[in-house]
């Protein structure tokens, strides 16, 4: 006889802790203490401990790093450590024993023993680890989707507040100003972000939030979230962004209309294989340069395909293991070259390469971003088709579905991955967690339990 999937607090591939007592009988104070635990950690992610700190698309990062955010964010991982210690199921925590991780977890490892500049690339890592340790508790420590979705509509409303009462309060510094590299940014939204380029991708991942509030139940919260935070991605001027996240909307929408998953990943595929020629093949083919130019107005993607081009011609320099974990822009290998005139941009002082894969491939080579491709990119989209066969768990893996397509495209035009807590990456993370958890566990199986356990007592 075929298993049924089983509750929230159990794996759903038969394996899990015996049943649900521990987490439906958790007394409402430990519940509201996760909750506000989830929502202030989330907050510290999106929002930051510096917000409203105005930084050009071209700038040199300190080896020291900010201070303020390492101490901050070393006390945050203490406490969600501790939290995951002594409040989350340990099966849950042992469902992440998988060869993925397993490599990943490797491959980080690898990567603190061969920096050559060490402290430096542990403090990037410790900082990175943290963040997804923080992102595994958001998804782990809830006892209910319901606990889950209460601190997300709270993080994401405090966020859209903050960003909103910048914009009226702070407009020197949460709306772009004149900047001799980026005199085109004039004008354009960035909110308590650094930049509108993270501003945009952000506030994309709030509006899928909003979106997931409104299927679950929250209309009118989630509507007025959805409805502001894609307002705020078109103030940020990016027409790369605002296509995407319709785009990434529409491919996992086909998957709840069609009930056929594998429909919405294969037009996922095609959808990234299209903007992967249209994107990186700007850089290498007139043809496709001058097809872009035309559709957008700029077949360089702001300055972009001259960094993809010096970026390709790198990496078979370091083919197989790469320059290092955060060893390749603003490193020696960049910086003691002779300063390209005939460049648009100056990529010797440039944060990273605005490309997630060609930086990901120079920084860890074949073999790591082999790895990184799997765990990020590949295997969410497994964990996907698994979770949609629980019927609880639909809404909320179409809303980590919708992050990870959305992400992946955007992953043509902006470098995140593995960067310490980045809010972008930090989004990225939640939604690989995400999945792996509601490929596993049935998040609703707990309400029908107390509905049940009512009718009985009431009986």
């Amino acid at each position: 006889m075929a298993q049924a999937p089983t509750t929230y607090g159990q794996l759903s591939s038969g394996f899990g802790y015996g049943g649900t007592e521990r987490l439906s009988t958790s007394s409402p104070l430990i519940r509201l203490i996760i909750v506000i635990l989830c929502f202030a950690g989330l907050s510290l992610i999106l929002i930051s401990l510096r917000p409203f700190q105005a930084q050009s698309i071209v700038a040199e990062i300190p080896d020291s790093g900010d201070q303020l955010k390492q101490v901050g964010f070393l006390a945050a991982g203490l406490v969600f450590g501790l939290a995951l210690l002594t409040m989350a199921d340990p099966r849950r925590i042992r469902s992440l024993m998988t060869p993925s991780f397993a490599l990943l977890g490797g491959l980080i490892a690898f990567e603190m023993l061969r920096a050559p500049d060490g402290m430096a690339t542990v403090r990037a890592l410790i900082l990175t680890v943290i963040g997804m340790m923080m992102t595994l508790a958001l998804i782990i420590l809830p006892r209910t989707e319901r606990d889950f979705r209460s601190a997300l509509a709270l993080a994401a409303i405090a966020l859209m507040a903050v960003s909103y009462a910048g914009i009226i309060l702070l407009p020197d510094l949460a709306i772009h100003g004149y900047d001799a590299y980026e005199p085109q940014h004039a004008g354009l939204w960035r909110g308590p972000f650094s930049h509108k380029n993270a501003a945009g991708p952000v506030m994309s991942v709030i509006t899928i939030f909003g979106i997931y509030m409104f299927r679950s139940g929250m209309r009118f919260s989630g509507l007025v979230v959805a409805l502001a935070a894609f307002v705020f991605v078109l103030k940020t001027g990016s027409k790369t962004t605002s296509g995407f996240l319709p785009l990434s909307i529409l491919i996992i929408g086909l998957a709840a209309a069609t009930g056929k998953t594998w429909i919405a990943i294969l037009v996922h595929v095609v959808a990234f294989s299209a903007a992967a020629v249209l994107t990186l093949g700007a850089a290498f083919d007139k043809g496709i340069f001058s097809l872009v130019r035309s559709l957008l107005g700029d077949g360089t993607y702001t300055g972009r395909t001259t960094l993809w081009e010096f970026n390709a011609s790198m990496v078979p320099n370091h083919l197989w293991f790469g320059y290092g974990y955060d060893n390749f822009w603003l490193k020696p290998p960049v910086l003691s070259l002779d300063e390209p005139f005939w460049a648009a941009w100056d990529y010797r002082y440039i944060i990273h390469g605005h490309e997630n894969f060609l930086d990901i491939l120079n920084n860890l080579g074949v073999v790591g971003g082999s790895i990184v491709f799997w765990v990020l990119f590949i295997g969410p989209l497994f964990n996907y088709a698994k979770a949609r066969k629980i019927p609880n768990n639909r809404k909320l893996a179409d809303m980590f579905a919708t992050i990870i397509v959305f992400l992946t495209l955007m992953s043509l035009l902006e470098t995140f991955f593995l960067r310490r807590v980045d809010p972008i990456w930090a989004m990225h993370s939640l939604a690989v967690f995400g999945l792996h958890i509601t490929a596993r566990f049935d998040l609703g199986g707990i309400h029908r339990r107390r509905r049940k356990g009512r009718r009985v007592a009431q009986a």
